[in-house]
């Protein structure tokens, strides 16, 4: 069972999960917003998110096994706990609960043709397993949108089915909000995923994958990293100046466990060299995800408690 759970990066699902119901009891519900969903339907909807996510790094890994035997021997699962026929089994049973859950959401929703989204993301997912991630850039770009696609999915599901001309405004506000949040994971994931790219380099350049961090040499992709990385410190430093005028609390949060973190990631990846300095740098990324996301709930309560 923990071969399984291993298998299907278990701390990122429970991430997934936490950042779709933190937006469903933080925002929408805290703040009296109306939905489409009742709580067992918006569940499926979360079962979606994370079947998809699950059934992609497993046909992920599957596709990557050679690569993973260079880059990190450790920790490859398949072929050594889990044999690869009872790994495509997971992969298809997964794409099929995926459906399955989307189909009862859009049902729910009253939006039946929005049921094609998660074929198309199970597509994606697989082009990005079999071809996509060679190419540079593109493949960053599609496992990023895929990342932030959770987080909106709560709005075309929960929000988008019960618009109307007395709570537009309202639904366009919090649109807005959550839009913002699956931008910033747009942006810190496809950072993390050219780190990534870095500390596999070696593997990588083996199989003859045209990654940028292939493309460029370590050395260089420190440098895109580090543009990519200031112009998101740019946003969110502009954003925390902004914060300290109307809500000293958000204000401070956001500075302490976002930006501060930020920086010493922009520290960390300027001095890298090693895989171990990427991996080390890709973990930070991570935190700082969780924490962003974990902001939504402070910035509800200094709303509703006027702090």
């Amino acid at each position: 069972m923990m071969d399984i759970l291993k298998l299907i990066r278990w701390p990122n699902l429970l991430m997934i999960a936490t950042v779709q119901y933190m937006i469903r009891f933080s925002i929408i519900e805290s703040l009296n917003v109306p939905h489409a969903l009742d709580h067992l339907y918006y569940f499926f909807g979360v079962l979606c998110s994370m079947s998809l996510a699950a059934g992609g790094y497993i046909i992920n890994d599957l596709n990557d096994l050679e690569a993973d035997e260079i880059n990190k021997p450790g920790r490859v699962t398949i072929g050594k706990k889990i044999g690869i026929t009872s790994a495509r089994q997971l992969y298809f049973g997964l794409s099929l609960l995926a459906i399955f859950s989307g189909y009862l959401v859009s049902k729910a929703a009253g939006m039946i043709s929005l049921t094609l989204l998660p074929v198309l993301a199970i597509a994606l997912l697989y082009f990005y397993a079999i071809q996509l991630k060679k190419i540079a850039v593109v493949g960053n770009l599609v496992v990023s949108l895929l990342t932030a696609l959770p987080i909106l999915l709560v709005t075309l599901f929960d929000l988008i089915p019960v618009i109307d001309i007395d709570n537009q405004d309202t639904i366009r506000s919090v649109t807005q909000v959550i839009a913002a949040y699956g931008g910033f994971a747009f942006v810190l994931n496809w950072i993390r995923e050219m780190v990534k790219d870095a500390e596999d380099y070696r593997g990588d350049k083996k199989q003859g994958y045209k990654t940028l961090a292939v493309l460029l040499g370590n050395d260089q992709i420190r440098y895109v990293i580090l543009i990519l990385s200031l112009a998101l410190i740019s946003f969110t430093g502009f954003y925390n100046a902004y914060l300290f005028h109307n809500d000293m609390l958000s204000a401070i949060y956001v500075l302490v466990f976002v930006n501060v973190p930020l920086i010493y990631f922009l520290v960390l990846i300027f001095k890298a060299k090693r895989p171990l300095d990427f991996k080390r740098a890709s973990g930070l990324i991570k935190i700082i995800m969780l924490a962003g996301m974990l902001s939504m709930v402070v910035f509800t309560l200094s709303l509703k408690m006027n702090w």
